[in-house]
Parts: structure tokens; C-alpha cells; sequence
């Protein structure tokens, strides 16, 4: 059981979406937290020793007009392996590095897409390079007093999340009045922000160690998402399966990729042993972060 110095966690990256909801998350459980900037350098001198357990949530993703790769490796690789080596130095027990579904290279594609325990890091972009590098840097740092775990969510969305795309798809369902029907073999994995937040709080419950790979209870296409939208702004769905063979004969448009492909992870990947991270199902999860008051 934890004892009052075990409940004391940093969260690295001050004031984001996804710290803010595991800070929150964690608060309700008893613990203490606190955030800290890394935009400035004072996490070269900060005083890591009074906790536990440290959250890393900061970083630079992916960006297509970013070329910089030293940028990418200094933010994503360096810095936390830099804050890791002087925690695990001051005491500090447990890093959970926020890392990405990117290390394995896989994007979107308009036939089943999936990642399992066989599928190599093979990661393309700079963003996936650098935070597979700094995986492998923490990597070093583990043993039975300092324990690393890598988190790798697929999309994100929750409500008040910027950069998903489920606003798009919101729109969407709006503005037509008709939805094509296509690609429903195709799967997106995707989590909640709360069964995000389980997750951290199991992991450092259990001090679970290694890769983790969390989605919601299923992956989902393009139109379950339509369907689950339409049910949260009171409006009903006419679908079109000569709309969907339309969408196939221009399947060559970025936008059509970017709506109904997919990359999921395989269910068995995301099981972790005596773990239940996923509190909420994904049809409540979308009810509660799309905004009915529009």
C-alpha cells in the first residue's frame, strides 16, 4: 500500500491537454501533483527528490513543416533522458514516457491496417524516430530501482481535445445530409482521455515497466464514428452505399485517406494482465466529448 511519500508525482510538460486530465485523474485518487514548464531551463536544476513517481507528457509531434531533426531529438530524446538520469539519481522510483503509435511507422491506409505483437519499430517519421530513440535511451536507465514505462496511445479525443479530428468529423455529420457508406472493414484505434488516465494511475499502482499499447474496448470505423456522433447532436443518419462507391473512386484524395483510413492496435496488444484501464466504452467516451450545445 502506498504510503503518503509514494503519492507525490511531477508531471512533466506543464498545462496540456493530456497533463491536465491525468493531474486531475491522479488528484482524485489522493494524489499530490505538480506540473513543471520545460519550456524554459529550469528543469536543468529543479528538485526532483521529493517525488515518487514522474509523468512525461511533453514533447514536439509531429509536424510536416518542421525539418528540423535536431529539434525532434534534443525535445523528444535528449531532454528525457537528461530529466531521467538526474531523477533516478535524486531517488526518484518510476518514469512514465509519453511516447507514440508513430514508432512503428504504420499511417493511415484504406485496408485493414493493424499492429500486433509481431510488428517491428520500424518508426518513418522524425517525430516517431525521436521518441523511439527516446525510449531506447530510458530504456538503459531501468533496473529494480528505477522501473520505465513507454506509453504508446493511438489518437486521443475527449472533450476540449485540440487536434483530433473528431471536430472534423462532427462537421461532417452537420453539414451533409447524406453519409457515405465505405471502407467499414477499415478500423481506427482510438482512447478516451479518462481510460488514458486509468492507465497512468495503474501504471504507477502497479509499477508496470515496458511498452503499452491502450486503446478503447474496440477499434472503430469511419461510420461507427458518423453513427455515434449523429446519436450526441440529435440527428439522424441517412447513409448512401452509392455515396460510398463514389468515396472508393476517389480514394486517391488525401482527405478521403484522412477520413476513412485507419492503423489499429490488435485487441491483444492493449490486454495488459490484471489491468482494466478502459472505464469508459468508446460509445460514451464520443457522447461526452462531442458538444451537444451547438
Amino acid at each position: 500500500m502506498n504510503t503518503k511519500s509514494d503519492k507525490r508525482v511531477l508531471i512533466i510538460g506543464k498545462n496540456s491537454y493530456i497533463g491536465n486530465h491525468v493531474d486531475g485523474w491522479l488528484t482524485s485518487k489522493g494524489y499530490q501533483v505538480v506540473q513543471l514548464d520545460v519550456l524554459t531551463d529550469e528543469w536543468k536544476t529543479f528538485d526532483y527528490s521529493p517525488f515518487d513517481t514522474i509523468v512525461h507528457v511533453a514533447g514536439i509531434v509531429h509536424q510536416p513543416q518542421c525539418k528540423d531533426w535536431e529539434l525532434y531529438k534534443r525535445v523528444n530524446a535528449d531532454m528525457p533522458f537528461a530529466i531521467a538520469q538526474m531523477a533516478k539519481e535524486q531517488g526518484v522510483r518510476q518514469y512514465v514516457f509519453f511516447s507514440t503509435m508513430g514508432v512503428y511507422g504504420f499511417g493511415k491506409k484504406l485496408i485493414p491496417n493493424v499492429i500486433d505483437e509481431k510488428t517491428p519499430l520500424e518508426a518513418v517519421s522524425m517525430y516517431g524516430k525521436s521518441k523511439l530513440l527516446g525510449e531506447k535511451l530510458l530504456a538503459t536507465l531501468q533496473n529494480d530501482n528505477f522501473s520505465v514505462a513507454f506509453v504508446r496511445p493511438p489518437s486521443v479525443y475527449g472533450k476540449g481535445c485540440k487536434g483530433n479530428y473528431i471536430s472534423g468529423f462532427t462537421s461532417i455529420v452537420r453539414k451533409l445530409p447524406i453519409i457515405p457508406i465505405a471502407y467499414q472493414n477499415v478500423k481506427q484505434s482510438m482512447i478516451y482521455i479518462d481510460n488514458l488516465c486509468e492507465l497512468v494511475y495503474q501504471i504507477i499502482e502497479k509499477r508496470l515497466k515496458g511498452a503499452l499499447c491502450p486503446q478503447d474496448e474496440k477499434s472503430v470505423c469511419a461510420n461507427e464514428i458518423f453513427d455515434v456522433i449523429g446519436d450526441g447532436i440529435g440527428k439522424k443518419i441517412r447513409k448512401s452505399h452509392v455515396l460510398g462507391w463514389l468515396v472508393h473512386c476517389v480514394s486517391f484524395i488525401p482527405l478521403i485517406v484522412k477520413a476513412y483510413g485507419g492503423v489499429e492496435y490488435s485487441l491483444s496488444l492493449s490486454k495488459i494482465e490484471g489491468v482494466n484501464y478502459q472505464v469508459v466504452t468508446f460509445q460514451d467516451g464520443m457522447l461526452r466529448t462531442v458538444d451537444i450545445s451547438k
